[in-house]
Parts: C-alpha cells; sequence; structure tokens
C-alpha cells in the first residue's frame, strides 16, 4: 500500500502549511543569494563581475516573482497541491479494482445513453444499485465510473440531469403556468423542495427564482 492511502497528508490546511514552507524557503533563499552577490562586489573592490552578476541576479529575480505569487496568491498552490493529492487518492482507490480504462469509457457512454433515453433521473427513488444492474456491473465499479469519468458522487450526478431539466422547465413559460416550484422539483425526480434548493443552489450557483431573473 502507497503512503498515498496511508496518510492524509493533502487536505487544506497541509496544503497552507507547504506554501507558508515554501515562502519562507524562497524568501532564505532570495537573502542569501542577495548575501553573496554583496559579499561578492565587496571582495572585488566595487569592480563589475558581469558572469558573477548574471549569475546571481537571474536566480534573485526568480525567487522574487516566486514569492511574490505566494505571497500575492497563496490559495492558487494551495488549492493545486489539495486538488493533486485527492486527485492521487481517488486513484489509488480503483487501483485494483480490475476495471480498465477503455471499458470505463465504454459504461460511460453507456449510462449517458441511458440516462438520455430512459430519463433514469426521474425516479424518486434510484439507487447507486439500480445503476449497476442496468450497466451489469457491481456497485463499486458503476460508482467507480462515475467518479472517475464525471468527477462527481452518484447523488451529485444523477441531480445535475435533474437540474438540467428543471432549468428547461423553469425558461418555459413556468411564470404563466398554475404550477409551483415544488412541482418543478417533484416532475424533475427530487422528493422535497429542500432538496431540490440545495442541489439547483450546488449547480447552478443560485436559487431557482435568481436564475429565472437573470434568463428572462
Amino acid at each position: 500500500m502507497s503512503i498515498w492511502n496511508q496518510t492524509p497528508f493533502f487536505t487544506k490546511k497541509n496544503g497552507q502549511t507547504i506554501t507558508k514552507n515554501l515562502l519562507f524557503i524562497f524568501f532564505f533563499l532570495f537573502v542569501y543569494s542577495v548575501g553573496i552577490l554583496s559579499f561578492s562586489w565587496f571582495k572585488s573592490d566595487g569592480q563589475i563581475n558581469t558572469v558573477l552578476v548574471f549569475s546571481h541576479l537571474i536566480p534573485l529575480l526568480l525567487y522574487a516573482v516566486i514569492i511574490f505569487v505566494l505571497i500575492r496568491f497563496p490559495k492558487i498552490l494551495d488549492q493545486s497541491v489539495y486538488h493533486l493529492g485527492t486527485l492521487q487518492m481517488k486513484q489509488n482507490k480503483y487501483e485494483k479494482t480490475g476495471l480498465s480504462e477503455s471499458f470505463s469509457l465504454e459504461l460511460k457512454d453507456k449510462l449517458e445513453n441511458l440516462m438520455d433515453s430512459k430519463k433514469l433521473y426521474l425516479n424518486h427513488e434510484i439507487r447507486l444499485n439500480h445503476i449497476a444492474d442496468l450497466l451489469d456491473i457491481s456497485r463499486h465499479h458503476a460508482s467507480q465510473v462515475i467518479n472517475e469519468n464525471f468527477g462527481l458522487s452518484f447523488y451529485d450526478f444523477i441531480n445535475s440531469y435533474r437540474i438540467k431539466d428543471a432549468k428547461i422547465k423553469l425558461c418555459n413559460g413556468f411564470e404563466n403556468s398554475s404550477e409551483s416550484i415544488s412541482d418543478i422539483a417533484y416532475q424533475c425526480g427530487f422528493n422535497n423542495r429542500v432538496s431540490f434548493y440545495k442541489a439547483f443552489k450546488k449547480v447552478t450557483g443560485s436559487t431557482p427564482t435568481e436564475f429565472m431573473v437573470k434568463a428572462a
């Protein structure tokens, strides 16, 4: 078992720690290079050694740029380190499942066709087991296909289709109809208004009402 599986190293908190450590290291290197350059200048009695200057100036500029980026945009590295770790852990999670990449892609296409043709997401009681049975694979493999190919959990994957359907309904004469948002939610596969609002906000970044205002 690899160390990636043994240690939850790549957390958001650890990503921030790595950024701070790198900032300290590059700041130290910057100061060290300035010191070396100043000492060399002093020992040469003020005479300019072009090779020496450029050999230290280029690293100095590089360190300065890196320090600026780490200070100005700290979240970039934090998120990159975190996503790198989570991606590696996902890969290790399915490393020995026996599901090849080509077969996974084949199942992905089959799943998309099923979602579009049979509209599985409209089933209020749909579970991962149902998907697995339709694809004729194990529950674990069904989860792997969704996670790897769509980057979503099972419920987020199902809800993405439901929200897509809901957006179409909300934009097609909903304001002039007698239907309520709860009606739309139920028609699209949700069991209640609360879960619909939560999923809608997660997918679109806005509430159904805000979405309709923007779409108008």
